[in-house]
């Protein structure tokens, strides 16, 4: 069954490492289940990567928007056509790291843009350590979602990132169960908000920990759609073995 396999690479990359890493990814990348593969590099580098994603077939995406670039003009700033105009195609909204350090520039007014420009939103949700302790999960992600149902948002499909804030970069997931429930509340939460949306125009990927040990048996949970990887990304071999997995 075709997945969504995504790479954050957060704030790393060099132009060495780039070579070096899609030297091996060409030849060893074997996608018989011809799973979507999207990379997230820092802005900087999009343009050299963006060389190798038509010979490979994935997809480029934009980690962090800023603006339309029409009506408003911020210094530091990248707009959605920028990132089009470099080959991007999906763009991460609402990523945990940006929230809690105070980077994230997103606004649920910014969800319109995406529509208009083209660029496939993924928005990225999940609860911390002290929501999960009092039981506060799905409320958290449900104020997370609302941005969505707030706006006229009119997706080519809805991509939804599930981040448990607590196990990224904790080498700690929660329960498969969980996951699985946590997925399906999410599409349940959608469908119920917006009625002309079918379950499979609703996408959600987990993310948080992903790695070779356990991306099979996440990849294979039900109502799981793809994974969103960090750390395990920017290691090629790694990362290669699990776009070659078979689910």
């Amino acid at each position: 069954m075709k997945k969504i396999i995504a790479a954050n690479w957060k704030n790393n990359g060099s132009k060495e490492f780039i070579k070096n890493y899609f030297d091996y990814f060409a030849k060893n990348l074997n996608n018989t289940n011809k799973n979507e593969i999207i990379f997230f590099p820092p802005d900087l580098y999009m343009d050299q990567i963006d060389k190798y994603s038509k010979k490979l077939n994935f997809s480029l995406g934009g980690q962090n928007f800023t603006s339309s670039g029409d009506d408003f003009t911020l210094t530091g700033g990248t707009s959605s056509k920028m990132f089009i105009d470099n080959g991007c195609s999906h763009i991460l909204i609402g990523h945990s790291e940006m929230r809690l350090y105070g980077f994230d520039t997103y606004t649920p007014a910014n969800l319109l843009c995406f529509t208009r420009d083209h660029l496939q939103a993924i928005l990225c949700v999940g609860e911390d350590h002290n929501d999960k302790k009092n039981n506060h999960t799905s409320e958290k992600i449900s104020k997370q979602l609302k941005d969505l149902y707030e706006n006229e948002f009119i997706p080519k499909k809805v991509i939804i990132a599930y981040e448990p804030v607590w196990a990224i970069g904790s080498g700690k997931i929660p329960t498969l169960d969980n996951i699985s429930f946590i997925h399906r509340f999410i599409k349940n939460n959608i469908l119920e908000k917006l009625p002309s949306l079918k379950e499979k125009d609703i996408m959600v990927l987990y993310g948080g920990s992903v790695n070779l040990k356990n991306a099979k048996d996440i990849l294979s949970a039900p109502h799981v759609d793809g994974v969103l990887i960090g750390g395990a990304s920017l290691e090629v071999k790694e990362f290669t073995s699990i776009c070659n997995l078979k689910i």
